[in-house]
């Protein structure tokens, strides 16, 4: 906290009142008597320890119009504004763009901090779907290393740290509203604790190394319905952002399964083949064996077995292993033309074991191709040549007859709204398939209008499938409102649903009386 000291220089001070001793707020208020001097100190004094440290010490005479208060509130301000700026600086050294983002500027000053948390080895976690069963089967229980982070958005305001701290939300998908509102409460403690000075690297410590012990969570882990989310008596900067308890696990085991892929791109690996230390980035692992090498090596590795024609030989190299290389993780290795040799080399090796084959109607290639039952479209990777497997002619679509696509509108009421003899009309003419893929297609297209939103940012469509209204588009992982479809910020998105004019105040879980109340989620 800043403290000011007014001492007379003309009137010595009564022997047990040293000097006068303000906080900020307070001296601002006084009223000082015309053409009196006083010496002005400001010292920085931590609640916490009771330490002080001197920061200016000047002289001043007050007028009428106690001027230079302002100037002592200006240098305060600036104290505040440069701790700001360290604190933010500190925590951006400390912290990689995955954890932190900031925003610095003018008008808005604050970020977003994502804590994930650390869990013990052989972390398990049960998601109870019937809670009038209290026996969890063993394979209810996954084996997890990562979950959805806690996420603090912070904005720090002018008086911070001087007098007030940081404003924030605290928002987690899997930690219900009354664990978020003990730790929201335990965040402003610790603010109560060192009151005055800058606490945003205490609270990010506190969120990563001390939430699972202070919540009391255990191994394993079994999460259940809440039944007291919408409690108003819970602290309105707990969030919990997510709404269907159906989507609840999914979304965990997809988290896991993309955070596991970062820590691997992270970390460093002993290649076997060329025995050196890799960066997980720059290197494969087999899916089924786990086994670890480098990318130059199996590159080296693949095409050395494809050119050779063995296309079966592209197996982990480990010793009596007989994994199989993924076609994707040999597409990302080797160049356009060797992958597409491989391409039809393991076609032609499987050719024994497929169904449904053809074969390229161009009399020089005759190329066997392989094409999907339900579709009539075919095209040979040899020669490139794209056909249609009915009648052998330049791929027309699923049908002989080609429509436009502002005709498929017409062409799906022209049928739906005809008798027997018309559809069979209607089905010579263009054929059964062009008829359904025409329904199917205007089917797609109502759907979208009525249940997907485009992002303001990419313009992408985008399906509500749980959660707040607070959305994040997965092409451009721009913020939005799904109710006004306005652009979020990215630092602070939630300060749309807490501002005062916005159209979507108090907002942010409207329309989630659209599932199950029982969709919500508790600990046990």
């Amino acid at each position: 906290m800043i403290v000011i000291f007014l001492e007379h220089l003309y009137r010595p001070p009564p022997a047990n009142i040293p000097c006068r001793g303000l906080t900020f707020r307070t001296a601002c208020m006084l009223h000082y008597h015309m053409s009196e001097t006083y010496r002005v100190k400001l010292a920085h004094v931590s609640t916490h320890s009771g330490l002080m440290g001197c920061l200016k010490i000047f002289d001043v005479r007050f007028d009428k119009n106690n001027l230079p208060l302002l100037n002592v509130l200006s240098f305060v301000m600036t104290e505040n504004k440069e701790q700001q700026e360290d604190e933010l600086l500190a925590l951006s050294s400390i912290y990689d763009d995955t954890v932190i983002s900031l925003v610095q500027d003018d008008n808005d000053c604050g970020g977003q901090f994502s804590a994930r948390l650390h869990f013990p080895e052989n972390f398990q976690l049960a998601v109870i779907t019937d809670k009038t069963d209290d026996e969890i089967k063993p394979e209810e229980f996954h084996t997890l290393k990562h979950l959805p982070p806690l996420i603090l958005d912070f904005q720090l305001p002018p008086d911070y740290p001087s007098d007030n701290p940081p404003q924030f939300t605290l928002s987690c998908k899997w930690l219900n509203r009354k664990q978020l509102s003990l730790l929201c409460a335990k965040l402003d403690e610790l603010w109560e604790e060192d009151k005055g000075s800058v606490i945003l690297f205490t609270w990010t410590n506190f969120l990563l190394d001390d939430s699972y012990s202070f919540l009391g969570l255990e191994n394993p882990l079994i999460i259940s319905k809440d039944t007291n989310r919408k409690d108003s008596a819970l602290d309105s900067r707990a969030i919990q952002d997510i709404a269907s308890y159906d989507r609840l696990l999914p979304v965990i085991l997809e988290y896991n399964k993309q955070a596991i892929k970062l820590d691997f791109d992270k970390s460093f690996f002993p290649c076997q083949v060329c025995f050196g230390e890799k960066l997980g980035s720059q290197c494969i692992k087999f899916l089924d064996c786990d086994h670890v090498y480098c990318k130059s090596c199996m590159r080296d590795y693949f095409n050395v077995q494809i050119n050779e024609g063995n296309v079966k030989g592209l197996i982990c190299p480990y010793d009596k292993c007989e994994t199989q290389a993924h076609p994707c993780q040999v597409q990302e290795l080797v160049n356009q033309e060797v992958f597409a040799k491989y391409d039809r080399m393991l076609l032609m090796t499987s050719l024994d074991q497929m169904v449904d084959v053809v074969y390229c109607p161009r009399p020089a290639c005759q190329y066997p191709v392989s094409v999907d039952k339900e579709s009539n479209f075919g095209n040979c990777p040899s020669c490139r040549y794209v056909f249609c497997i009915l009648c052998q002619l330049v791929y027309h679509g699923l049908s002989p007859c080609k429509i436009k696509s502002d005709g498929l509108q017409k062409l799906r009421d022209e049928y739906n709204n005809a008798d027997e003899k018309t559809k069979k009309l209607l089905e010579k003419r263009y054929g059964k398939q062009t008829i359904e893929a025409a329904v199917a297609e205007c089917l797609t297209k109502d759907w979208l209008d009525q249940f997907s939103k485009t992002c303001p940012s990419c313009g992408a469509s985008i399906q509500k499938i749980d959660g707040c209204n607070k959305m994040t588009c997965m092409k451009c992982r721009a913020h939005f409102c799904w109710l006004c479809e306005e652009y979020l910020p990215r630092n602070n998105p939630y300060s749309h649903y807490n501002t005062l004019n916005s159209p979507c105040r108090n907002k942010l879980f409207e329309g989630v009386n659209e599932f199950d109340d029982e969709d919500d989620l508790m600990w046990m």
